[in-house]
């Protein structure tokens, strides 16, 4: 997955909330119980949304930690060698 398809299936949980707290607004003649359902719902979608946040936060921390960490790979292939003087 690119980052770009990462970033959207993390924020799917808060538009989600946002769809199910719109829907809970427009809704006329349902009970209390109905709408503290769907209130319910969205709360819950919206803490997924928060949790994914957070874990791909966390995973970019280790990732840059990790990178800083780590020595720098060896030279692949012969040194290169000191540049030849001729006497004249």
């Amino acid at each position: 997955m690119t980052r770009s398809q990462i970033a959207l299936v993390v924020t799917l949980p808060w538009l989600a909330a946002g769809v199910v707290l719109l829907a809970m607004t427009r809704i006329d003649g349902e009970t209390q119980e109905a709408k503290l359902g769907l209130f319910g719902s969205a709360a819950i979608c919206f803490s997924i949304g928060c949790l994914a946040r957070t874990t791909l936060g966390l995973h970019d921390l280790m990732q840059a930690s990790h990178a800083m960490a780590a020595p720098p790979p060896p030279p692949s292939g012969p040194l290169p060698s000191p540049p030849r003087t001729d006497p004249p």
